[in-house]
């Protein structure tokens, strides 16, 4: 019997968004007749017999990810198809390609006067129970590393509103690429891909939604310019990337653009492509256990991306489960390339309803009751969804703060510098009784402490 599963965006929202979290209703299930199948270098697609399937289509070519589809009406179903690939010597790996939703809440309020003084989460001088941000600033605004290169933070999600006047001087321009011409100017593979991708459509037109564009505001709205909110970062670059359509291959193939950029930009010394350092990713799938085999094509991206220097935020579980042992994907996954993350409030608690695990939570990070840009104004939304971007900037913030040394490893070894990254944001948190024994940090982020952390390094 098929088993169905969820991958989901981990956000509670303040106001009715019916109309804007459109794809988050369908329930999961896999998709029917398709499969996504990882090919040996030499092998590729070539060798799917023509009568059994039909032609596959590319996801992420320089991975040799393909997703495959039985051909309708055959009596060969998708099950024996992931049987037989998963035997065929010229597979490295194949899975399910599995439906997505949004995890959500409603919540009945939203603020409409947006001030500084509402986000508790970057700034409470009496209670203590925020990230520090204030003092972390003092350090820097983010934007640029040391050696004067742009710092993107990708945002994956369904979609972002890219005209939000708290956003749009912080989105990334590929600015080798002329709009709406038709035409893949700078050669990337992409059409028209001026702040980002749409997966789903293969254009680079990117859909207004009320998640992502509250997720990248947490991370990167822009700071000092008399207008709503602020981000982590007051100056960083936003790329958005959107992963519509329910279902893992488009979320596998906007990674796969992330990827691109960011090996483009390395390959080119900064004239073509993205420096992103990170990716907020604020879904997930409950009860999933990454380690046996069905899900295979999420840990090879994180490591790809990884391999790049490319960290990924991960949100976790939306409920009050122990995720090392119900499972989560993508918390649970082996990469060492994923941060995740659990939700703490204005208490300085582990939210009630959030995930945790010893083994395999990273920290936690504020989400509740948390007060960024949405299309049209500001609003305030709970989840893992919005403790995740706190950490996506974060990643973004270290880089621009970090000293000349950290900054040589990264570009020498942009993968180790992801991980000494990382672990100085585990070891520099503030201490929480609530995660302790349930995290592995058994704490908060502070990105005061962190910041002066990288900045240190030698």
């Amino acid at each position: 019997m098929r088993q169905t599963f969820l991958i989901v965006l981990a956000g509670l929202c303040a106001v009715n968004l019916s109309n804007l979290w459109g794809f988050a209703q369908a329930l999961a299930a896999e998709s029917p007749s398709a499969l996504i199948v990882k090919f040996k270098a030499s092998q590729g697609a070539r060798g799917l017999d023509s009568k059994l399937y039909q032609t596959a289509k590319p996801l992420v070519k320089a991975l040799n990810l393909y997703l495959v589809k039985v051909k309708p009406g055959s009596s060969f179903s998708t099950g024996d198809a992931l049987t037989s690939l998963r035997h065929d010597p010229s597979v490295v790996f194949a899975q399910f390609d599995h439906k997505v939703k949004l995890r959500s809440f409603r919540d009945e309020t939203t603020p409409n006067d947006p001030e500084f003084a509402k986000q508790w989460n970057l700034s409470s001088p009496q209670t203590h129970v925020d990230i520090s941000a204030t003092e972390a600033w003092k350090l820097g605004k983010g934007g640029k590393d040391a050696a004067g290169n742009d710092i993107v933070v990708a945002i994956v999600d369904g979609g972002m509103d890219v005209n939000h006047p708290d956003l749009v001087e912080n989105l990334w321009v590929n600015a080798k690429e002329i709009p709406g011409n038709g035409i893949d100017d700078d050669g990337n593979g992409f059409i028209d891909d001026i702040h980002g991708w749409n997966s789903g459509t293969d254009t680079g037109t990117v859909p207004s939604t009320a998640h992502g564009t509250h997720v990248a505001g947490i991370a990167g709205a822009r700071g000092n310019n008399g207008k709503g909110v602020v981000g982590v970062n007051w100056n960083v670059k936003i790329m958005a990337v959107a992963a519509p359509g329910e279902i893992t291959s488009t979320v596998i193939k906007a990674y796969g653009y992330v990827l691109a950029q960011k090996k483009l930009w390395l390959e080119t010394h900064g004239a073509k492509g993205a420096n992103v350092v990170s990716t907020n990713s604020s879904f997930g799938m409950d009860d999933a256990d990454c380690t046996k085999g069905e899900y295979p094509a999420w840990n090879d991206m994180y490591e790809s991306m990884g391999k790049v220097g490319i960290l990924a935020a991960a949100a976790t579980a939306n409920n009050n489960v122990n995720v090392d042992v119900t499972g989560d994907v993508p918390t649970g996954c082996a990469s060492s390339y994923i941060v995740s993350v659990t939700n703490t409030n204005s208490k300085d608690e582990k939210y009630p309803q959030a995930g945790y695990g010893l083994k395999t939570i990273a920290l936690g990070a504020p989400g509740t009751a948390i007060y960024s840009t949405i299309p049209g104004g500001f609003g305030t939304m709970t989840g893992t969804s919005m403790a995740t971007p706190h950490l996506a900037g974060a990643i973004a913030f270290l880089h621009s703060v970090a000293s000349a040394d950290f900054q040589k490893v990264a570009q020498s070894d942009p993968a180790r510098a992801a991980l000494i990254l990382k672990g100085i944001l585990l070891r520099t948190v503030d201490k929480l009784p609530s995660l302790a024994g349930i995290t592995i940090s058994g704490g908060r982020l502070n990105l005061a402490k962190a910041g002066q952390a990288i900045a240190a390094y030698h």
